[in-house]
């Protein structure tokens, strides 16, 4: 069983559960490129620990890839390291949060930022840089399938 914690006030409580959504990549003059199915679960795994596993059926330029990091919080911000990425987050409000991504799986820094529309859909809205120009923009769109749901 995996713990979903309980409080939303909770920094990163809302990123919590099992969720299931859609990546869609586009160019940096904005035009569709391709889409590809995302799943994702995320529980803590300590008090100041949450575990991110992501599965991208087709990550735009690799292929299928899956991520999984064991992220620490202090305070507002996060951060993690693995061999495939190194993150640093931080919490704006109790649902808009911004992070910071190298990624060495698509040799990009990768800029996000995460709107949860509501409790159980979550939007985020990425930039892709590499050599200080974008590679692509992407738009991931999330439900959360389980989990603490309302």
């Amino acid at each position: 069983m995996n713990d979903y914690g309980a409080a939303p006030e909770r920094p990163y409580q809302c990123f919590m559960g099992r969720w299931e959504g859609l990546c869609k990549t586009f160019d940096p003059e904005g035009h569709f490129l391709e889409s590809s199915a995302v799943h994702m679960n995320v529980y803590w795994t300590g008090p100041n620990t949450w575990h991110l596993y992501e599965h991208f059926e087709n990550l735009y330029g690799v292929g299928e890839t899956i991520y999984e990091t064991e992220v620490t919080v202090e305070g507002l911000t996060c951060r993690a390291e693995s061999p495939q990425v190194k993150i640093i987050g931080t919490r704006l409000t109790a649902y808009n949060y911004i992070f910071t991504i190298e990624s060495a799986v698509t040799q990009t820094t990768v800029y996000n930022n995460h709107y949860f529309l509501d409790r159980n859909t979550r939007r985020i809205m990425t930039h892709k840089v590499r050599d200080g120009k974008t590679v692509v923009f992407q738009i991931q769109d999330f439900v959360r399938v389980d989990g603490i749901r309302e």
